[in-house]
């Protein structure tokens, strides 16, 4: 008892006695809640209000429910072994280190966290020889870039068995099974039996069925393969049911399979330049065994991998970054450095001498103070703890992508992943804190586990406190929403383009269905004495969307809307750029003949803020699932409180000159007062404009603060300008023809590397015909990235297409002879080129033939007339006028221009036509439309691919066809 009492005294004198440099308690509490962010299945008492169920069909594919378990890292892929060992060690560390993590009100979230894991486990041993180790394909699952919420991607399931074994697999499982059992043996003996139970069997399993696990297990091999062979989980598996049961053979089983863990090259003494992963765990063993028996043997083995990492072994000694980072590897350099760092505590108070003791302790404070801040960056590498944490981490559903690109959009990762420890620095200390890099800024689930060990221990040993109310729910924003523009005006009509957009993150969700409501003012109308069912709606999209007719909101106001739903077939999805919207087309008109007095949009709720640019439209309400989503309704609107106010980025760098953006976020979202004020700390050094643009003036820090009006709220950026110019070049354009070009972020001068959209413009009446200069491209509006001096033109060709019917042409004057019935119309002004005429027989104006021939003009009128003869049944002509393709027609017939066509066709004709069809070469229909009386209409050719086409009129009686090209 004196030697023992002796001992300990030495060992705590050999703890250096400080005060924490760090709040241990706040990490711990942030690492468990990274383990609820891992959660697959169905969800219960999940703290991230961004996280909810997922893959609920696991296993269906093998007839077995294998939903539950942990996501293995930033993709949603459950790989069993990594996940095993995962947790394994975190069990390991609430056993060792029970007092730190009660200490701190974090062995509850242990236990919630360990029983989610293990009841997976329990799920995936459906016989005693059958393990199910994966779920997920590695290829597959790595191909999409979303939440984990939304995935579409098949998920197979990969098992062992008798045929297949993996002793590596089955051992650690056996071995996670066996220490969480441990940790419930007291509050919940009964679970605990379940856990022991499914423990000896799969050990039993390991033992008698040999084989390596991603033999098996083929996809695993890619990411996860077992290199190190199973003879280190045979022996550790058999200490954990040891520690677990106190059946000696397992420890005998452990003793005799000791010898066959792997030797350091050619040599006979143990492995120690490596360190305790998920794929060899002989150094956790060499530390449990001189734990278990004080045998002097595991006591040299664990001794010479701990100085191998600490003072060295031999004059061998693991690198060291300039900054004090044990280095063993540079995928997940954290990850070893700390999970040594738990052995070392854990073996410190049996070394074999006071020095070793404090040194193993001295390298365990010094590997997490490095991870928490105290490096060369000064930064800490767990998100959402301390200063200048990752804020973008290898993470799909942190992300919140709705594009199917891990570089965004968003570009800014939209949930906080609190508690993950990120892969870490390179060797020279450096670090980008960008989503892409998966080496550096990867996370994982057994990069949390010796670091929650480690963290328990320092609270037992410094102390600290976990935070109040913690996590506080995100604030979800840009979720579902509208965007529209206005796609075409006239006397009698507005036409909207209104965007439907799925951007869910809190979580990330698919809507059973979607509907928006289009409310206009009829009180002119009314004026007019039209009432609301003379008012016609129509859709250019009839495969996407339902409407109704108008309907009365407020009909002592003359409030009206049209109610526009997405057809049950669309798949609206955050799973892609183009996934995650639709667009749909609406007009709402009155009859033609009225008075342009009756139609003036300029009160209608829905055309408030809406014009040709695509933009939100809060006026134009959408639900989603039958509920308001987004937007505002007609009517008074009571005020919302502003309660407070969020500003992005919360710190940034800046070189001389450049600017950057601010964004400030009004709390809460349906705040009625937005408005808010900027301003910065010193002038001299950082600028801000009212719209929160901080240009950089000259090098220092200095503090920019966004306040609002309504409350005096107030957040902050640290921006801090670096004194090194940015090199700038000048955009100029000119205009051949007539129209103008405008620039995008407007200036002309601009930071290279800048994304300058330039848009042509008027859009209506002109042709635009490409650029000229150092850019490339003929879209209308141009995107180009700024690297040199750019001269750019834009040519415009003057096109104007002459109106349909009679009424408006001027009718060729008398005397003319003509066969067959209806009257023959045409313009009297303009160059016209005749293309074709079908069954004309004969055509002369003026005694010249021009029967299926070119004209470069109008021949010249004979005593103010034109003498016309044609012959023939007359159906239809074409005719090329001032160079746009125009069909000239009779009464009876149809117009379509432009020809050829790119954005949309325009199509005029005669009240009998009930259907409009476009056909391919090959026959099929691949757009109709029914037009109840009306007599235009407009038809997106969005997606149809280039070519030739057929337009088709049909009537009752007949039908008219007309080639038309898409280019």
């Amino acid at each position: 008892m004196r030697n023992l009492i002796t001992f300990v005294l030495i060992y705590l004198m050999s703890i250096p006695m400080a005060w924490a440099q760090y709040n241990y308690a706040e990490a711990l509490q942030k690492s468990m809640l990274f383990y609820e962010a891992q959660q697959s299945g169905e969800l219960t008492n999940n703290r991230l209000n961004w996280r909810d169920d997922s893959a609920l069909d696991d296993g269906s594919d093998v007839g077995h429910d294998l939903t539950g378990g942990w996501y293995d890292a930033g993709d949603h892929v459950k790989f069993g072994f990594p996940m095993a060992f995962s947790a394994t060690l975190l069990a390991w560390g609430g056993i060792e280190y029970e007092d730190g993590y009660v200490a701190s009100g974090q062995m509850d979230y242990l236990k919630n966290n360990l029983r989610w894991v293990n009841d997976y486990f329990i799920k995936c041993h459906t016989a005693p020889n059958e393990f199910w180790g994966q779920v997920g394909n590695g290829g597959t699952d790595h191909a999409w870039w979303g939440s984990a919420e939304v995935m579409q991607m098949e998920r197979p399931s990969y098992k062992i068995d008798a045929s297949s074994p993996g002793s590596d697999l089955a051992g650690e499982t056996a071995a996670a099974l066996a220490a969480a059992s441990i940790i419930f043996q007291d509050d919940d003996p009964a679970y605990s039996s379940t856990l022991l139970s499914h423990a000896i069997e799969l050990y039993d399993f390991a033992d008698n069925y040999r084989g390596v696990y991603s033999n098996s297990i083929t996809d695993a091999a890619g990411y996860y393969r077992s290199f190190s062979g199973y003879n280190d989980e045979l022996v550790w598996g058999a200490i954990w049911l040891y520690k677990a049961t106190g059946d000696q053979a397992y420890l005998t089983k452990a003793i005799n399979y000791y010898d066959n863990l792997s030797n350091e090259g050619q040599s006979s003494v143990k492995s120690y330049k490596w360190g305790l992963a998920w794929d060899d765990k002989s150094y956790g063993c060499y530390v449990l065994m001189a734990q278990l028996t004080g045998d002097a043997q595991y006591k040299q083995d664990a001794e010479r991998h701990l100085d191998y990492w600490t003072d060295g072994y031999n004059g061998e000694r693991i690198n060291y970054t300039p900054g004090g980072l044990a280095y063993l590897d540079v995928w997940g350099a954290l990850r070893y450095s700390l999970n040594t760092s738990f052995l070392a505590l854990v073996y410190s108070p049996i070394a074999t001498s006071s020095a070793k003791t404090s040194t193993y302790y001295d390298f365990a404070v010094s590997q997490m103070e490095y991870a928490l801040g105290d490096n060369p960056r000064s930064s800490s590498y767990v998100c959402g703890f301390g200063n200048n944490f990752p804020e973008n981490p290898h993470h799909r559903t942190a992300h919140g992508c709705w594009s199917n690109n891990q570089n965004g959009p968003p570009e800014f990762t939209r949930h906080t992943l609190y508690g993950a420890l990120v892969g870490g620095p390179n060797s020279d200390d450096s670090y980008e804190d960008e989503r892409s890099n998966y080496v550096n800024n990867e996370v994982a689930c057994d990069y949390n586990a010796g670091f929650s060990g480690v963290l328990a221990k320092f609270i037992d040993d410094f102390g600290g406190t976990a935070l109040s109310n913690f996590p506080t729910p995100e604030t979800p924003s840009n979720e579902f929403f509208t965007e529209a523009k206005l796609n075409a005006e006239g006397t009698t009509h507005t036409e909207y383009a209104v965007w439907i957009y799925n951007h869910t993150a809190w979580p990330s969700r698919i809507a059973d269905s979607y509907t928006f409501r289009l409310f206009i003012d009829i009180s002119e109308g009314v004026s007019a004495g039209y009432s609301a069912a003379d008012y016609v709606v129509s859709t250019n999209n009839g495969g996407v969307a339902s409407y109704t007719p108008l309907m009365a909101w407020d009909a002592s106001s003359n409030i009206y809307y049209t109610e526009v739903s997405l057809n049950s077939d669309i798949f609206l999805w955050p799973g892609g750029q183009g996934e995650s919207r639709q667009e749909v087309q609406m007009r709402v008109r009155l009859p033609y003949e009225a008075p342009s007095s009756a139609w003036d949009p300029s009160n209608d709720w829905s055309y408030q803020g809406v014009n040709g640019t695509l933009s939100q439209s809060p006026n134009i309400p959408l639900y989603v699932d039958g509920q308001l989503a987004f937007g505002n309704e007609p009517g008074p609107v009571e005020p919302v409180d502003v309660t407070g106010v969020t500003v992005s980025p919360t710190s940034a760098e800046l070189r001389l000159n450049q600017s950057t953006t601010l964004t400030a976020t009004v709390l809460p979202a349906n705040a009625t007062n937005k408005t808010v004020s900027w301003s910065t700390s010193d002038n001299s050094i950082a600028t801000v404009s009212s719209t929160g643009v901080v240009t950089g003036i000259s090098e220092g820090t200095a503090t920019i603060t966004v306040t609002t009006d309504e409350g005096s709220y107030a957040a902050t950026s640290e921006i801090t300008v670096v004194d090194e110019e940015i090199e700038q070049f000048t955009v100029s354009t000119s205009v051949v023809g007539t129209g103008s070009v405008s620039l995008s972020p407007a200036g002309g001068t601009y930071d290279a590397g800048t994304m300058v959209t330039l848009t042509a413009s008027p859009g209506s009446n002109y042709q635009f015909t490409g650029w000229s200069g150092d850019a490339s491209g003929s879209s209308n509006p141009l995107t180009v990235t700024v690297n040199s001096d750019l001269a750019i033109t834009a040519t415009f060709e003057e096109v104007t297409v002459p109106p349909l019917g009679c009424e408006t042409y001027q009718p060729i004057s008398l005397p003319y002879d003509y066969d067959g019935s209806g009257d023959f119309c045409w313009v009297t002004s303009g160059n016209i080129s005749f293309i074709n005429s079908w069954n004309l027989e004969e055509l002369t104006i003026n005694g010249v033939d021009y029967t299926n021939t070119w004209s470069n003009s109008m021949p010249a009128r004979i005593d103010g007339n034109y003498y016309i003869h044609y012959s023939g049944n007359f159906g239809w002509s074409h005719a090329e006028f001032n160079g746009s393709s125009v069909a000239m027609i009779s009464n009876n017939q149809m117009l379509i221009y432009p020809n050829p066509a790119s954005e949309e066709l325009r199509f005029k004709g005669i009240s009998e036509y009930k259907v409009i069809s476009i056909i391919n070469t090959s026959g099929k229909t691949i757009y109709e439309e029914r037009l109840d009386g009306s007599e235009e209409l407009t038809i997106p050719l969005n997606g149809i691919k280039p070519g030739v086409y057929i337009l088709k009129a049909q009537s009752e009686q007949k039908e008219i066809v007309k080639q038309f090209i898409i280019e």
